[in-house]
């Protein structure tokens, strides 16, 4: 099931940008991603759409409440196998090239869309652009949200303001030029998160074929966005689960474990909680022997 909400705005007449901004759901409530919709609709400096691709075919969230926005936007109901399936259709779906990602529950500033298209529009080296990812907490954070590894985990990354070469993206938001990449490229279904499995890494994998085509990828720190937290992800059991897939992940992916900044001293105090059930969950996914877990 497909529906269109808002009248197209027309070719760049304006010069401005065209922009597919998409996002899905697995579980999230109609609530959270509602609010994730209207920060995507209330983008400034762009024209396009936003398309949801929306996974509860049983009750679908009520497209006709988002018909007033800065963008057009476009719901697609589907029953999918993950968020890489999703975002694959997504590719598929999208009627511009440039098409940013959002989580369901990352709230993204105004001119977040704008920042990200002008990176990939001023550099024809330039395919991928990752976001500066701040925590919104439901309270005080955990202690041991400060390591870095664990950061990642909840999938934040703050290098700043500025706009620098990076070698990977976050996928609570991040843009792709399909333009420059073209329509082979995408995301690994048997990466990323599935039901029943805290999956992540479908992006590392991603940003890394894509440098081997020779382009590059940008950190845009002007581009900001707001994930939240859930207070059940501020559980510790929540944390080791996601260390575990971490694990998994990046045993199908290959290589040895490795961090993907350089460890802070509070990743060397957490070093107890973080380790065994990354290692448990790379090993398991050694001694399987397959991609298939």
């Amino acid at each position: 099931m497909a529906m269109d909400t808002g009248a197209h705005q027309g070719d760049e007449s304006r010069g401005l940008p065209q922009v597919t901004i998409t996002l899905t759901r697995y579980a999230e409530s109609d609530e959270l991603i509602s609010r994730a919709i209207r920060h995507a609709l209330a983008q400034e400096g762009v024209e396009g759409e936003v398309l949801f691709i929306e996974q509860d075919v049983e009750k679908p969230l009520d497209a006709t409440r988002f018909e007033a926005g800065n963008l057009a936007f476009r719901m697609i109901a589907r029953k999918l196998g993950g968020l890489s399936d999703a975002r694959n259709l997504a590719l598929d779906e999208a009627r511009y090239p440039l098409v940013l990602y959002l989580d369901a529950d990352a709230m993204a500033e105004p001119d977040w869309a704008s920042r990200l298209a002008e990176v990939l529009r001023s550099d024809p080296k330039v395919a991928v652009a990752g976001s500066r990812i701040v925590p919104g907490w439901p309270g005080k954070p955990p202690v041991w949200a400060r390591a870095r590894v664990v950061s990642d985990q909840y999938s934040m990354l703050d290098l700043g303001s500025e706009t620098k070469p990076w070698h990977r993206v976050v996928g609570a938001a991040f843009g792709l030029d399909m333009a420059k990449l073209g329509p082979d490229m995408r995301f690994d279904p048997t990466l990323g998160r599935r039901e029943g499995k805290l999956f992540s890494g479908e992006e590392s994998e991603f940003c890394a074929r894509v440098v081997e085509r020779g382009f590059e990828i940008r950190y845009v720190g002007s581009a900001v966005v707001t994930h939240e937290v859930s207070r059940e992800r501020t559980r510790l059991l929540w944390v080791m689960r996601r260390l575990y897939y971490a694990g998994l992940g990046r045993s199908q992916v290959g290589g040895a474990p490795a961090p993907s900044r350089r460890p802070g001293l509070a990743d060397w105090l957490t070093l107890p909680l973080i380790l065994p059930p990354y290692a448990l969950g790379w090993a398991r996914g050694k001694l399987a022997g397959s991609r298939k877990v």
